[in-house]
């Protein structure tokens, strides 16, 4: 050997030949930290890909081959690592891209995908209460997460304390110590009810509490107009069918655990992660020792995902990964077409009323003001001066405009809540979640909003 780095050659080969040694490539890369328009395309992608591919592959397995028994063992045994994939029921490579980008747009620590948003919101009910256990839970969400609380509270012992949770001194009264987390909405559906997070937050982490702020954060487009953990959310849930998405194609949930706080220390609230379980027979894993503040999404996981199956395909996850991509690009033009049309609609003579966060006059406004950024949304409601019996018109007579149970689409969406998902509801119960006869949702795409206007005018024509 002769100087570092070359290699002189064996005798008879060469006369008086050197060959450089081959370059082992750059060291180890420092991940900068991206801006949210950059990780939606490039968090989540695979370090080191084996044939140098440029997306998230499709992991299609059933299963993971170990070469022994005792790999296996030490696998299984594992109990603090996500990156042990045995069964794509528990995990896969393919949700695990998904889930690292999903996180790191929402400002969180771990994620798990589920099969749906509802799949979602019943995990962390099952994951976190028990028979005679309760929550506290805003009236101002989706009418499937009411339903779901609901049925939850007759089919599982479990109560559902539902309250406006933006009166904190309410929240309190109905705090005890069986209450195991509180539930909101980043922006209420289809109420535009903002919390107080901040409010909210230094209740549940009091030292006498410590229970986690749950947020569905869906209409708030996966961190691009408001970050819950940047306020203090504990943990953050998705229906990924919506913005995440995209483009109506595929139904996924996703859990977010923003390690914000450590309400998983709590061993009287939550024994299951300390491995006190009451009336479980056998061992049981002691979740927080061996994880610390990843205990709980490592529980959810391991524990809760393996014995009820609420698991996504890898071709839906690759799907929602790349739908992904392009989120920022269609929020904004959403957000631009849902400023124009709630103006152009408040104009109307035949529009009897306009509820767009972005309004000044709107009650919550003040509050979007603090904690949204980039904009107020991409969902206005609105109601006519016919009331219930002419939005039906109305909507039957729109070519353009889908009439749909779904939002946040790249194609603009319009639904009539009274009339079809909040029938089975009483009065009184539609009417606290923001529900009333003449209420119209209209979900904006990316279309051109003259086109949108234009659909609009000719529907006012026909009817």
């Amino acid at each position: 050997m002769g100087d570092a780095g070359i290699e002189t050659l064996p005798d008879g080969l060469s006369n008086n030949c050197t060959l450089m040694k081959p370059w082992d490539g750059p060291a180890e890369k420092k991940k900068p930290k991206w801006r949210f328009d950059t990780l939606q395309i490039h968090a989540g992608l695979e370090d080191h890909p084996r044939y140098g591919q440029c997306t998230l592959p499709i992991y299609n397995t059933a299963s993971f081959k170990f070469a022994s028994s005792a790999a296996l063992n030490v696998a299984l045994g594992d109990i603090a690592s996500s990156q042990n994939h045995l069964y794509t029921r528990v995990s896969n490579p393919t949700h695990d891209g998904f889930e690292k980008r999903i996180a790191a747009l929402e400002g969180g620590q771990d994620a798990l995908a589920f099969s749906s948003g509802s799949a979602a919101v019943l995990g962390i009910i099952m994951s976190l209460a028990g028979i005679g256990d309760n929550a506290i839970i805003s009236t101002s969400i989706h009418s499937g997460t009411f339903r779901q609380f609901r049925k939850a509270h007759s089919q599982l012992g479990f109560e559902p304390r539902f309250c406006d949770t933006n009166d904190l001194k309410q929240v309190q009264l109905l705090l005890d110590d069986r209450t195991k987390f509180i539930f909101t909405e980043s922006l209420g559906n289809p109420m535009f009810s903002v919390p107080n997070f901040e409010g909210l937050a230094a209740i549940t982490r009091a030292s006498d509490v410590q229970i986690p702020l749950v947020v569905d954060a869906t209409l708030t487009a996966c961190g691009y107009f408001c970050q819950p953990a940047e306020w203090g959310a504990d943990i953050i849930i998705h229906s990924a069918s919506k913005w995440i998405a995209g483009h109506g194609t595929t139904i996924g949930g996703v859990v977010i655990e923003t390690g914000r706080s450590d309400w998983q220390r709590n061993q009287a609230r939550f024994p299951a992660l300390h491995g006190k379980l009451p009336g479980l027979l056998g061992d049981q894993d002691d979740w927080y020792a061996a994880a610390g503040n990843r205990a709980y999404m490592q529980y959810l996981k391991t524990e809760c995902m393996r014995d009820t199956g609420p698991c996504l395909g890898p071709f839906a996850a690759q799907q929602l990964f790349i739908g992904v991509e392009t989120l920022s690009v269609r929020c904004e033009r959403q957000s631009k077409n849902a400023g124009i049309l709630a103006s152009w609609l408040r104009s109307h003579p035949r529009v009897a009323w306009v509820r767009y966060l972005g309004l000044e006059d709107h009650p919550y406004h003040q509050l979007a003001l603090k904690y949204f950024r980039r904009g107020f949304g991409t969902v206005i409601t609105f109601g006519l001066k016919g009331g219930g019996p002419e939005a039906i018109k109305l909507i039957d007579c729109f070519n353009l405009i889908i009439n749909t149970t779904n939002l946040g689409d790249s194609k603009t969406l319009v639904g009539h809540h009274w009339s079809t998902t909040h029938k089975h509801f009483t009065r009184e119960e539609s009417e606290a979640m923001g529900v009333y006869e003449d209420l119209i949702r209209l979900s904006l795409g990316i279309e051109d909003a003259e086109d949108i206007i234009e659909d609009f005018e000719q529907a006012f024509e026909r009817i």
